[in-house]
């Protein structure tokens, strides 16, 4: 590498880094803000083939990723509200999503990454909502997405002046494998097919590559796209893991087809740029995947899962023998009776997440680090209680023939996978803040406490009526359980508005404890809006 090249491999990683971090800012942004939502859409969408297809390709462009998609269709197929062909047809209609979005975000409109910057630093700072907020930080994390293309364009720019010369178009073309390799395991490492795609695109319109390598590049960023899911969904779900291997298996196969046929088709992709034809080869890539694959998706997918079920057969072996121990195996052929059951095992599962929650508190007091563990010990009880029940219904639902029985086992399935999430949510999240706070001897300001301390009573007091609400099948319980949701966004912004004035005042506590104080604040409204899914699918 000569000093001439340094500035512009620099420039590409900086760009590439910006991609990258731009993506994860718009997903993460729109998953935890809207994620009640989105689960919502995709399960409405899932009434048939066409529409699961166009809810997940909606899904995906709102996040901007389709391994996001695919995991929220795979946590609610994996809850048993899922049917594997509804779940495999969103899976394929995310991919499609995914392949629009990258064709919208190849647009060259110069002021755009200004605008939408300016725009969202604006509501960022001067929206009085959270979700205001929140918006804000997705239109930052569009506008860094923007950004980077224009300078991954601005640094392949004198690759164009100076054209690959033949012989080394002669050494690509002969290890075009190794190729497709590399934007794969690029695909991969980034967790990003649009970012891979578009840098494919970047390079193809600035160096001139030929139509043929960059054909190998692209079906190698799919094939690898395939493989981001599959590390981030449950070893022992068959449910969950099911759509996203029958995402990688036909992944995998299309690419292998059309690497082999390139000489055929490639002439019929349409566009005049070498960047808009790279683009046009991974849109007809994941339309054609849906083309093939949607006519016999429920079969595909729900071979991948009989055979994941196999293997796992012995699913509840290692669970503590008290846990599951109310789901009768010998009701599994009375729908209604199994649903009853589970129901009563469910209510458990509701009892341990509500105690779990109540003395989740009791970690932003803890002294050392064991304390924090040992509190948060009750979550491998919560998981545990969850899957007993999500295999017992799974049995279950093979003997049901009557849609009024299918639903309630939904609804069941429904509260017990909201249970798991609060318990992972106090787990994950609220946990890594009181070991933050524990690791600085940070500490909140006694007015921030106290509004914590009251912004975690009424998350408890939602989640004790979520419980009543489930155990009593009371339908009008449902108005109440969203405007304690209301109050409690409206408790959270109020909170988050005097600790800024807080911060403004020089207050030595909040200025120590400002992000975890903040972060605190969006993790109890999350498990609120967590908790408000739980209702969605009624009682």
């Amino acid at each position: 590498m000569t000093d001439s090249h340094l500035p512009l491999l620099l420039n590409l990683a900086a760009a590439v880094c910006l991609l990258l971090w731009g993506s994860h800012v718009l997903r993460s942004t729109v998953e935890t803000t809207f994620s009640a939502g989105l689960r919502a859409l995709l399960h409405r969408a899932s009434a048939s083939m066409p529409r699961a297809v166009l809810g997940g390709a909606t899904v995906a462009v709102l996040m901007q990723s389709a391994t996001a998609t695919i995991l929220l269709a795979a946590g609610v197929g994996g809850a048993g509200a899922l049917k594997p062909a509804a779940a495999f047809g969103i899976v394929l209609g995310a991919d499609v999503g995914s392949a629009l979005a990258t064709r919208i975000l190849f647009i060259d409109l110069s002021l755009l990454p200004p605008a939408v910057l300016v725009a969202g630093f604006a509501f960022y700072r001067w929206a009085h909502s959270h979700r205001g907020r929140r918006v804000g930080r997705a239109l930052l994390g569009l506008g860094l997405i923007l950004l980077a293309i224009q300078l991954l364009r601005l640094a392949l720019a004198p690759l164009a002046a100076a054209p690959v010369t033949d012989d080394w178009l002669a050494v690509l073309r002969s290890v075009q494998l190794l190729s497709a390799a590399a934007f794969a395991a690029l695909a991969y490492l980034a967790h990003s097919s649009v970012a891979a795609v578009l840098l494919i695109a970047a390079l193809a319109q600035g160096a001139a590559l030929p139509a043929d390598l960059a054909a190998a590049m692209v079906l190698g960023a799919n094939a690898g796209a395939g493989f981001i899911a599959l590390p981030l969904v449950g070893r022992d779900d068959p449910a969950a893991r099911s759509v996203v291997i029958a995402n990688l298996l036909a992944r995998i196969a299309l690419a292998a087809l059309l690497f082999a046929t390139a000489g055929w088709w490639l002439g019929y992709v349409p566009g005049d740029a070498p960047g808009l034809r790279a683009i046009a080869m991974h849109i007809a890539f994941n339309l054609l995947l849906v083309a093939v694959f949607a006519p016999f998706a429920g079969r595909f997918a729900g071979a991948v899962r009989r055979y994941l079920e196999d293997k796992n057969r012995h699913l509840g072996a290692d669970l503590n023998p008290s846990i599951g121990a109310g789901l009768d195996a010998a009701l599994l052929a009375n729908p209604r009776a199994a649903v009853t059951c589970a129901r009563r095992e469910a209510c458990r599962l509701g009892d341990t997440a509500e105690t779990f929650f109540a003395r989740s508190l009791q970690m932003f007091d803890a002294k050392d680090q064991s304390q924090i563990d040992f509190m948060i010990a009750a979550d491998r009880d919560i998981n545990a209680r969850n899957k007993a029940i999500l295999h017992y219904l799974t049995e279950a639902r093979a003997h049901i023939d009557d849609p009024a029985d299918e639903r309630a086992l939904d609804r069941v399935l429904q509260f017990s996978s909201t249970m798991e999430n609060v318990g992972d949510s106090i787990s994950y999240n609220l946990s890594r803040l009181a070991s933050k706070r524990l690791d600085r001897s940070a500490a909140f300001s006694a007015e921030g406490m106290d509004e914590i301390t009251r912004i975690h009573a009424a998350v408890l007091e939602l989640l004790k009526a979520v419980n009543t609400g489930f155990m009593t099948a009371d339908e009008r319980s449902q108005k109440s359980i969203r405007k304690r949701v209301r109050q409690i966004q409206t408790m959270c912004g109020d909170s988050l508005a005097r600790h800024r004035r807080r911060l403004s005042d020089k207050n030595a506590h909040s200025l120590g404890s400002s992000s975890i104080h903040q972060d605190t604040l969006r993790d109890l409204l999350h498990i609120a809006l967590l908790l408000e899914t739980a209702t969605d699918a009624g009682y």
